[in-house]
């Protein structure tokens, strides 16, 4: 669903934003609140927290803003990029209401990969290209229910148990719209949870009640005083549903992570398609490219060079849902590496990726040694890219769960003189029930990227395979076993298999993995890319072009260049 018209928008000095829409005739009020985390280019509407507010009474804008600013929501909304959802009762309050309301919400949230601006996922319709509706810009990824009064009673009665429906997150997949927490404060009635997984903060509410809520809900929190920022740091915030159950989710304030919101102009490759493709007077000579960049806060990014890692997002998500699913932030925290994940990288060249780098030279500390990518889906072809286009400029890439035949590039056009001799350290991972082609017995044109990794990278293993006879192969979903191999396990998906595959080069050193991944679909998951970097860790390139691996043991220098 998506709501047809904006009944009343008002825009006030400071730049808040307010809204008014209608729909299953309830009064939904929303508010984006002015921030400095650049919501209108930096898309957190896949991963921020969507926070939905049934009040004791009747509400208006007045009192909507009055609520959120007094409680601390509004502050926790400015600094996530977000805003505020408020649903009135259909009279003065919840009292007698029949259940509806949440679900007259969530079933107008919605993500936008593009066309989105000031809270909204905007929908255009192609065949009319007048016609356009609305979206809140959210998931129930981290749907975070406050209710109180009356409010709290009706969400006690009615949604304090498993709500049927799901959200489509893009390549993320659907989320469930189960509430993950809810706050209830001044509760006037016995509550009527059935056994879930839901975590509750309870604001001022008796020991029989919490008896109840403790006995049937996933994790209860209780509190005297309203403070709903402290709660999201220390409770609230720290969790989220995905794949139908209760996860950890980043925080990263609490999590002692910087995470900013940045951007910066590029000029505009002579390859990129995206801009080629517009008219000429839509045409100019630079972009605005945003990201967000990860790292500890005791880190001393200035003065002291680290490692840096670019993490590209698939074709359907955003940079701040790729990276923190992924945990890539978490993952630099322990290793001591920057991360800065791309926003719409599918709009920015190979060539682009590159002046992006020259710009976070002069921004921070950054080891050219240890320059890193990865990439989801879109962002893993985004990665074959840079092996094509830009292999002098990176130690190692991580391309993950996409390939295409070579040459291809993320504008689904072909790149000439692509990289045909310069050997760069690659792990790559594919699902073997993904719905797209992932590995070689899938199709083709896998075979055809491993292909010509193995000659790029000079393998012993050619890759020389006919699709025709994958029964004969000696692994069947990668077709050439490694030098050596070994099976993995993830204790967060016990029915997976992890099927790891070293292939070491004509010099003898291995540069090269390859990880096909049972009962794994097109999926997101932080256990692969933290073994991902544990074998790219080792890898530097030297000023000459040169590959050094240091495996902790021995340190070795060799020069990237074929063996006859």
């Amino acid at each position: 669903m998506a709501f047809k018209q904006i009944r009343k928008m008002i825009t006030v000095e400071n730049g808040d934003i307010y809204y008014e829409f209608e729909d299953q005739g309830y009064q939904i009020l929303f508010t984006q609140p002015a921030n400095e985390v650049q919501s209108n280019l930096i898309n957190y509407g896949f991963t921020g927290p969507t926070m939905l507010v049934f009040p004791d009474k009747k509400s208006d804008f007045v009192g909507l803003e009055r609520l959120i600013k007094e409680s601390g929501l509004k502050q926790v909304a400015k600094e996530n990029g977000v805003g505020v959802i408020l649903v009135n009762p259909k009279g003065d309050d919840w009292k007698d209401e029949p259940v509806g309301a949440y679900e007259a919400v969530t079933g107008n949230l919605g993500i936008a990969q593009m066309n989105f601006r000031d809270g909204l996922a905007i929908m255009k319709n192609d065949a009319i290209p007048d016609e356009q509706s609305y979206n809140i810009l959210g998931s129930c990824v981290r749907m975070y229910v406050y209710a109180f009064g009356s409010g709290a009673d009706y969400v006690a009665k009615h949604y304090l148990k498993k709500v049927s429906g799901n959200i489509i997150m893009g390549d993320l997949g659907a989320a469930d719209v189960t509430p993950v927490c809810v706050t209830l404060k001044d509760l006037g009635v016995m509550p009527e949870p059935e056994e879930n997984d839901i975590r509750v903060v309870s604001i001022g509410n008796s020991d029989e009640f919490n008896a109840v809520l403790r006995g049937n809900c996933g994790e209860v929190l209780t509190r005297d005083d309203l403070d709903l920022k402290r709660d999201f740091l220390e409770f609230t915030g720290n969790y989220r549903r995905w794949v139908g159950r209760i996860m950890k989710a980043y925080n990263y304030e609490q999590e002692g992570i910087i995470a900013k919101a940045e951007s910066v102009m590029l000029p505009i490759a002579d390859n990129n398609e995206s801009f080629k493709r517009g008219l000429p007077f839509m045409r100019s000579k630079d972009h605005k490219v945003g990201y967000v960049t990860f790292y500890d806060k005791d880190l001393d990014v200035v003065n002291e060079k680290h490692p840096l890692m670019l993490v590209f997002h698939g074709g359907g998500d955003s940079a701040y849902a790729t990276a923190s699913l992924a945990e890539w932030p978490e993952i630099g925290q322990e290793n001591g590496f920057i991360t800065v994940a791309v926003e719409m990288h599918m709009n920015v060249a190979a060539k682009e990726v590159i002046s992006l780098i020259e710009h976070l030279k002069k921004e921070y500390a950054i080891d050219e040694e240890r320059i890193y990518a990865t990439g989801f889906s879109m962002g893993g072809i985004k990665s074959w890219d840079l092996f094509q286009e830009a292999p002098k400029v990176f130690a190692a890439l991580m391309p993950m769960d996409a390939v295409d035949y070579p040459g291809n590039n993320c504008f689904f056009t072909v790149t000439e003189n692509i990289n045909e001799d310069e050997m760069v350290p690659l792990l790559y991972v594919g699902g073997v029930t993904s719905p797209l082609v992932e590995l070689p017995f899938q199709h083709d044109r896998a075979i055809a990227r491993m292909k010509y990794l193995a000659k790029v990278n000079r393998l012993n293993a050619d890759f020389d395979l006919n699709i025709e006879e994958k029964e004969k192969w000696e692994d069947p979903f990668v077709g050439i076993k490694g030098e050596r191999t070994m099976i993995l396990h993830d204790d967060m998906f016990p029915q997976s298999e992890y099927y790891v595959h070293y292939y070491d080069s004509e010099d003898g050193n291995c540069y090269t993995c390859i990880m096909a991944i049972s009962n794994h679909g097109h999926e997101i998951r932080p256990f692969t890319n933290r073994f991902a970097y544990d074998f790219i860790r080792r890898f530097s390139r030297k000023p000459d072009g040169s590959i050094e691996i240091n495996d902790k043991e021995r340190t070795v220098l060799v020069k990237a260049k074929r063996i006859d």
